[in-house]
């Protein structure tokens, strides 16, 4: 078993756009809703994926779309406006489309 693996079931909250960085490796960003159990509350989550796993997200991503995705968690920090500003996302590792 690993020590960061993270699994979540969810909604896009929008379509997904692939974007490719500077040298020319696709990836995707999206945020998935997921609803906790028994509770009126929604977790908003970001999410990354890379290449081909990117490709075959962005290809069924439309907004609403249910996924089941397994990942890991990463950690970063950044600079802006001479503060720091840390965010975490998931990085995705599989996926699976959910029927509603």
């Amino acid at each position: 078993m690993k020590n960061n693996s993270v699994q979540l079931i969810g909604t896009l909250t929008r379509d997904i756009e692939l974007s490719k960085n500077s040298k020319g490796n696709s990836f995707v960003r999206f945020t998935l809703a997921c609803t906790r159990d028994n509770k009126p509350f929604t977790d908003f989550i970001n999410c990354i994926a890379f290449g081909d796993l990117a490709n075959d997200i962005c290809n069924h991503g439309d907004k609403d779309t249910g996924f089941c995705i397994v990942g890991n968690l990463r950690t970063s920090s950044y600079e802006k406006d001479g503060k720091k500003q840390y965010s975490t996302n998931v990085v995705v590792e599989s996926f699976e489309l959910l029927n509603d």
